[in-house]
């Protein structure tokens, strides 16, 4: 549909068709119309030259067709999408660096002890991922070992007063829910990046592409941070190791806690902007 029909409709029109395509529905009848061309792939606004010097309407142009065509200057690119993209190729990175990732959940401790020339100080490091416990022990002599949470048992940490049922159930859940994100992102870019080559702009793909990116904005930014919550109420509000050992969520919680924010932060940021209206309107 070209954008001239979407100005001839009415505001009711509009907002039934956003609905349809499941997209906001606020806004005056230029931003709705704004928002239909956009879902559309309509992102030119200025007609292109031709070599020959004919003029050629493109209003309707996918993406990176009509930069092909006109360059950047005749493209019209929304800068909240396209840092909702970003930061979603920006997450995909490092839910891949979460998933391998050995710092969790972390916990230490420091000793002193006599020995033949002096005291010794023996320390020991413990990273946690999302399956396997990383220990690392320095002093009088250097050495370490990883092993599965689901056998920390069976590698007789258990002996040492060390649970680790809590960390393996908190880890499998989160890596479910990272999955989730990724193969949503995956969707996301594969889906845009067609639609802006001129592909899935036949059928019910690009019936539904508004639905489609709509439920994939949802499970991508949704389950990283439902995971990340979930693994910090599960082993964040417990002692996994005990004394002496000093303990806490891990390095990679926090910098996943702060960046899933962040996400949810842009990718929504229209209503997050129109929730802060209204409570300042009712204040």
């Amino acid at each position: 549909m070209a954008s001239d029909d979407f100005a001839s409709m009415t505001v009711p029109q509009l907002k039934e068709l956003l609905k349809e395509k499941g997209l906001t529905v606020g806004g005056k009848k230029a931003e709705l119309v704004a928002r239909l061309v956009e879902s559309s792939g309509a992102v030119v606004k200025k007609p292109i030259k031709k070599a020959a010097g004919s003029e050629l309407v493109v209003g309707e142009l996918p993406f990176f067709l009509a930069i092909k065509e006109g360059g950047l200057g005749d493209v019209e690119i929304d800068k909240w999408k396209a840092a909702s993209y970003g930061m979603a190729a920006f997450m995909f990175i490092m839910l891949i660096i979460g998933l391998n990732s050995m710092s969790w959940y972390s916990a230490s401790f420091e000793e002193t002890e006599d020995g033949f020339l002096g005291p010794i100080t023996i320390s020991m490091d413990v990273g946690v991922g999302l399956s396997e416990m990383e220990m690392k022990v320095s002093g009088f002599m250097d050495w370490g070992m990883v092993a599965p949470l689901d056998e920390c048992d069976e590698a007789g940490m258990s002996e040492d007063g060390i649970s680790c049922s809590a960390l393996s159930t908190a880890g499998t859940i989160n890596s479910i829910f990272i999955i989730l994100s990724l193969v949503s992102i995956i969707v996301l870019l594969i889906f845009s990046t067609g639609r802006g080559f001129g592909g899935f702009s036949t059928g019910v793909l690009d019936e539904k592409s508004g639905l489609i990116e709509k439920m994939s904005w949802l499970i991508a930014v949704a389950s990283i941070n439902l995971g990340t919550l979930l693994y910090g109420m599960i082993v964040g509000f417990q002692s996994h190791f005990g004394e002496p050992y000093e303990e806490g969520l891990g390095g990679m919680w926090w910098t996943m806690f702060l960046f899933s924010l962040l996400f949810a932060a842009i990718v929504y940021n229209e209503r997050i902007q129109a929730l802060i209206s209204s409570v300042k309107n009712r204040n």
